[in-house]
């Protein structure tokens, strides 16, 4: 089976992240909602805790005050779902930062605006490392 757009575009970004931020590599999950299965499947795996909407992407790294990164990717002009709506709100409402990007270059401007701290003082250790 053939990859799809959305998949591409996601395979790229954790490579480019797990490239650009190794340390941080563990740190990134993906949330494999848009899988196909069975009504009785999707019924065991909704009691096992699977949730329309939540986001592709979680980065569970605490920044300016904010408790971690959701990202959504989208491809083309596909919309958000009123399921990922929702589930962006609820997100936001409990101290994560929440975003969609539907490029890589948006993508990875995601995360590098929501790193910025973080790659500031990762280059002030190395600038310390090396005098």
């Amino acid at each position: 089976m053939p990859l799809q757009p959305e998949q591409i575009l996601q395979i790229n970004l954790v490579n480019w992240f797990n490239y650009e931020f190794p340390e941080l590599e563990e740190c990134l999950f993906h949330f494999a909602n848009e899988r196909k299965c069975s009504i009785q499947q999707g019924a065991i795996l909704k009691r096992m805790g699977v949730k329309r909407g939540v986001n592709d992407l979680f980065l569970c790294i605490p920044q300016e005050n904010k408790a971690g990164l959701w990202l959504e990717l989208k491809v083309d002009k596909k919309k958000l779902t009123k399921e990922q709506i929702d589930f962006g709100k609820l997100m936001s409402k409990n101290n994560y930062r929440v975003a969609a990007a539907w490029t890589l270059e948006e993508a990875k401007e995601v995360f590098m605006h929501y790193l910025k701290n973080y790659i500031a003082n990762r280059k002030l250790v190395a600038l310390k490392n090396c005098s």
